[in-house]
């Protein structure tokens, strides 16, 4: 059983919060760098200088599998203890806990880089089982009819891909369990984790298309999470969280690990499951083949609530009259700040805004996955993303990336209704 007392839904700890976690931490810059060297040559290795986040330039984004590959099975027993550490002096479990199998080393390219990459490349976000759990794990493997990420993605390959808000069980996790994402590298705001804590209870509606968040779910702005080098976030994977698009000149290196108070149980809405598992005990007494086979079917939770239906969303709104580059639309009333109107050209979408300094109006979708901004969280004059979490200025339609900006336009309120001048810039 947990303990009485409930940790916190996310805290950050550092190196020098946790004995050994500085050392441990210089050994995986370590096995990077020797994996670099043995792919590319002691040349390449020498060339970051110990900066990963200059990993871009010495490998493609082909070579990430096999870097994971080396450094997780040289430190797969190291981060199994660390999983133990914080359960231990963290999270306060003394009773026997449960740790993931399933290891990952995140290795995001900035975007401008992983766009380019062969489709052929793994998703960052892909992990290993212990090598002796992989024939069993691969003959788990089930192929569902509807999951379709490459659509959510608009067909970005795979290196190239953020995550959407999510739950972790709606993708096959445990539930009642801790996250750690543990930064090997510095991870600023604009490519760490996004949280949305204030949504922490609600219900939420899984896309079960992509696994990610429904449409139709307005966001609040997201909480940024920025990490120094060698900083954990630790975190309910059950509070909705996403992955910000790294939009940074910098590759982002972190490892992620799972723990669970109690025996893993998995949501019977998800068509997978990551079953295999180790106790702390097993870990403790160094046993390295001690490795647990929870099958979905045997373990699913008996207390998971009925998937949540997607929310109806209002029909977007069809202009009075469009004429060049001229809409009009009829609305005779200013719209409070935060308030937005969704509006159908038919061959595009437009939204309009509210906001402290008056109206603004500007493309209806992203220019990244196409989602549409109607449900996206709104601070002042930035409009993020509900999916890659971008921040676009509704006034100048930029954002961090210079390959993705967001059109905007000049909006006016008039007698009874809006008028939009697409492609005009709008007032200050």
């Amino acid at each position: 059983m947990a303990t009485s007392t409930a940790p916190p839904s996310h805290q950050v700890r550092g190196s020098d919060t946790l004995p050994g976690l500085d050392v441990l931490h210089h050994r995986v810059i370590e096995e990077i760098l020797a994996a670099i060297s043995d792919l590319k040559g002691p040349e390449a290795a020498s060339r970051l200088d110990g900066d990963l986040g200059r990993l871009h330039l010495v490998i493609d984004a082909a070579d990430v599998g096999l870097v994971r590959d080396r450094v997780l099975e040289a430190l797969r027993q190291d981060l199994l203890l660390l999983a133990v550490q914080i359960g231990r002096e963290v999270l306060d479990w003394t009773q026997d806990f449960h740790v993931d199998d399933y290891l990952i080393l995140r290795v995001n390219f900035p975007y401008a880089v992983a766009r380019h990459a062969a489709a052929s490349g793994e998703n960052p976000g892909i992990g290993r089982v212990s090598p002796s759990m992989r024939a069993v794990a691969a003959s788990r493997r089930v192929k569902d009819p509807v999951y379709d990420p490459k659509s959510y993605h608009r067909d970005h390959p795979p290196p190239a891909w953020a995550h959407g808000p999510h739950l972790d069980s709606w993708a096959g996790h445990s539930r009642d369990g801790f996250n750690v994402w543990w930064a090997i590298s510095e991870v600023p705001a604009e490519a760490g984790m996004v949280l949305y804590p204030e949504l922490a209870g609600a219900p939420l509606a899984c896309d079960r298309r992509s696994l990610y968040l429904s449409a139709g779910h307005r966001l609040p702005p997201p909480t940024f999470l920025p990490l120094a080098a060698g900083e954990m976030l630790i975190f309910d994977p059950e509070i909705l969280h996403g992955t910000h698009l790294n939009v940074t000149d910098k590759t982002r290196v972190a490892i992620s690990l799972r723990l669970n108070a109690a025996k893993p149980t998995f949501d019977p809405a998800s068509f997978y499951a990551r079953e295999f598992w180790r106790t702390a005990g097993s870990i403790e007494r160094g046993e390295t083949d001690a490795v647990l086979h929870l099958k979905r079917e045997e373990h699913l939770s008996p207390d998971a609530t009925p998937p949540t239906p997607a929310p109806s969303r209002p029909t977007p709104l069809t202009p009075l009259a469009v004429d060049g580059d001229t809409v009009r639309i009829a609305l005779d009333r200013p719209l409070a700040d935060g308030e937005r109107v969704d509006i159908d050209l038919g061959d595009r979408r437009l939204l309009l805004l509210g906001t402290a300094q008056g109206l603004r109006a500007t493309d209806g979708t992203c220019p990244h996955y196409g989602l549409d901004l109607v449900d996206g969280g709104q601070a002042g004059d930035r409009l993020h993303c509900p999916g890659c979490a971008i921040a676009f200025d509704l006034r100048t339609g930029r954002s961090p990336c210079a390959d993705l900006t967001l059109g905007t336009h000049h909006a006016r309120q008039a007698a009874g209704e809006v008028v939009i001048t697409l492609d005009r810039a709008p007032d200050p």
